[in-house]
């Protein structure tokens, strides 16, 4: 008579639940929970720091921000919106391009596609301290390489009216490879007898692709949108290694951040800040996943 390698019967009913109880412990512990705690200490005037009382007073963080506090909020919202926009569009456009150049198997474009994603294995720290060296607006040599070219000076990350664009084509440097992939398995999607119709009927390039591949594209621009955007409202790591927030670039994730672990660290005006960008991001997503979807049915 064989043995089962994993004990009796009753033993490997109980294989499933040990299964999934691993993750679900530690979506408890590192999930639910500091959500849970997020939510109760934007109620509170807490510091943060050890020692200190946490006094409770239900939406006085509310009601601070909105009245005393508004001009700094409504700031960092005009700083995100302007990001997630210009992040957003550059990436579909950088995304789609190279997915058009490159969605045909020849020599050579398996090793282009890998270099484009290669930088969104970079961790982010990394790449923003090697973009703040070379963009230094004191000694970095795109400032001398201006100063020769130009003379004067730009400053670049210094400059208030490019700090915030500098920061947006680092993160379509970054993140373009994965709009370029989802983009390339798309247009594979796409039948070609489409296309041979559409030369049949002699239809130039710039009529086909708006005509045929643009909305065949409608699921894979669905999700390259709605994930580029969500990812970009709570942006902090870049602008905090590049600028920390200075120079017109502090987005609502950095003022958060700044707000519960800055100098002045005030952890339940943070977490207040943290329930507003989540509300944002929920209004945010929940309306581009709506107009995205009726978009796919009109098309």
């Amino acid at each position: 008579m064989s043995t089962c390698p994993f004990g009796t019967r009753r033993t490997r009913r109980w294989i499933p639940w040990l299964s999934i109880s691993v993750p679900t412990v530690g979506w408890l512990v590192f999930g639910l929970y500091p959500s849970l705690a997020t939510v109760y200490y934007s109620l509170t005037q807490y510091s943060g720091l050890p020692g200190t009382p946490t006094n409770f007073c239900g939406l006085c963080n509310y009601r601070n921000e909105f009245t005393g506090s508004w001009p700094d909020l409504s700031d960092s919202l005009v700083v995100t919106v302007k990001y997630v926009a210009g992040v957003t569009i550059l990436q579909i456009v950088v995304g789609l391009g190279l997915a058009l150049v490159l969605q045909r198997r020849r020599a050579g474009y398996g090793l282009y596609r890998a270099l484009i994603f290669m930088p969104q294995i970079f961790s982010v720290t990394i790449v923003a301290v090697l973009f703040s060296l070379l963009l230094d607006p004191n000694n970095g040599p795109t400032e001398k390489a201006y100063h020769s070219l130009f003379g004067g000076a730009n400053a670049f990350l210094g400059n208030p009216d490019w700090a915030i664009w500098l920061i947006v084509l680092i993160n379509v440097w970054m993140f373009s490879g994965y709009t370029m992939l989802v983009y390339i398995a798309g247009l594979r999607r796409i039948p070609p007898e489409l296309y041979e119709a559409a030369s049949l009927d002699g239809a130039g390039r710039w009529k086909t692709f708006w005509k045929i591949t643009w909305p065949m594209l409608a699921p894979a621009t669905t999700v390259n949108v709605f994930l580029t955007a969500m990812g970009s409202i709570g942006e902090y790591a870049l602008v905090l290694v590049l600028t920390d927030g200075n120079y017109g670039t502090k987005t609502l994730g950095m003022y958060m951040f700044d707000t519960a672990f800055g100098q002045d660290s005030n952890l339940g005006r943070g977490s207040m800040l943290a329930m507003l960008q989540f509300a944002f991001t929920l209004v945010v997503g929940g309306g581009l996943l709506w107009g995205l979807r009726r978009r796919e049915v009109s098309l």
